[in-house]
């Protein structure tokens, strides 16, 4: 499926926006623009959604000789299996998924150029081609682990794809709960149809949920990559560092990733550029031990205030602060390792998604 995903990418067009160098400041037209494009996307793969349990039912209920049940014999026994419903089920599924990242892509081909993350010469760019398009994919970036990041350090894997495998269900189950609901609701005997044709606000409320959430990613990844660049330029030092200080660095950038419990593209961005400026090498694992705060409570004062800056740039670069990370800056705060509140933290973050940038908190550490 990806070539069809590719040409569908080169074969859109490029509009002419006004736009400026810096990436992650967006003008009012920029976010109009934005805003317009992400709202269309919304709305019409809630449409999908909704048509997908349309075009499901109606024509079982209209034409029923058309999805006969297949009988088939096993250990003697007959049963009645609804082998082409179920082919039809697949195939629309099939079809709304490809909708669905058609129109992924697109708006997050419209941000990028909105924001002028990509233009006529950049488009034809095999890393940025890549980047939407695995946005579009929701396709993660584990390249982190080449550094010796891993923000699965200790968790437990079979827990997490199970969560995994819950959430790819979400829509789902939430129209079996919905159908209960209803039988409950109305009782036993209500219309079948009824049940089976509830199921269209919950797949169209889910579908524009995705959207969302993946708009706003593209939002975040393609602003990040410009401020992730701008931030290492500004706290680069001319002197060598030191190994404690790289050692120290390197349990930063781990305690982030843990923080997150994710891979993110902005997180493999800032790992990417800070090693090439301090010249860190990547070693297979880097687990992060106890001691990460003594380490960093007895660092130098310009050492410690670039890795409070990092932390927190860490926090707010996936565009969330979950309840993990608001404790984690509580126990930072208690420990007197960070001066920085959590309605802070997530007023920068609105000011980083918004397009007004982050430099009231680039200053307060640099």
């Amino acid at each position: 499926m990806r070539p069809i995903y590719h040409l569908f990418y080169r074969l859109l067009p490029i509009k002419k926006v006004n736009t400026d160098n810096q990436l992650f400041l967006l003008t009012e037209e920029e976010i109009k623009i934005i805003r317009n494009k992400e709202r269309i996307a919304i709305w019409l793969a809630a449409f999908f959604g909704a048509m997908g349990v349309v075009l499901l039912y109606v024509p079982q209920y209209a034409f029923p000789h058309l999805f006969p049940d297949t009988a088939i014999s096993l250990f003697g026994k007959t049963f009645k299996v609804p082998i082409i419903m179920l082919v039809y089920s697949v195939v629309l599924v099939i079809i709304e998924i490809m909708l669905l990242t058609f129109l992924n892509i697109w708006c997050t081909h419209e941000i990028a150029v909105a924001t002028g993350f990509l233009n006529y010469q950049s488009k034809k760019e095999k890393e940025k081609r890549n980047l939407l398009i695995n946005i579009g994919l929701e396709k993660k970036n584990k390249a982190v682990l080449k550094y010796g990041i891993d923000p699965l350090q200790g968790i437990n894997k079979k827990a997490l794809m199970a969560w995994n495998f819950f959430f790819i269900l979400k829509a789902t189950l939430s129209n079996m709960l919905f159908k209960i609901l209803i039988q409950r609701l109305l009782g036993r005997y209500a219309v079948k149809a009824l049940q089976d044709f509830a199921g269209i606000p919950i797949f169209a409320a889910w579908n524009a949920y995705g959207t969302k959430v993946i708009l706003k990613e593209a939002r975040v990844i393609i602003m990040g990559q410009n401020l992730i660049e701008v931030v290492c330029q500004r706290i680069r030092k001319d002197q060598e560092p030191t190994e404690a200080f790289k050692q120290l660095l390197y349990d930063t950038l781990q305690y982030i990733a843990i923080s997150k419990r994710d891979f993110h593209q902005n997180h493999f961005i800032l790992t990417k550029n800070l090693f090439e400026i301090y010249n860190v090498q990547p070693k297979d694992n880097h687990w992060l031990e106890e001691g990460y705060y003594e380490k960093l409570r007895a660092a130098g004062k310009e050492e410690k205030e670039v890795c409070q800056l990092l932390i927190v740039i860490g926090f707010l670069l996936d565009g969330r602060l979950s309840v993990r990370e608001r404790l984690q800056v509580h126990e930072l705060r208690k420990e007197g390792l960070l001066d920085i509140s959590t309605d802070e933290i997530t007023a920068y973050q609105r000011d980083f998604l918004n397009g007004r940038g982050i430099e009231g908190l680039i200053a307060k550490y640099i």
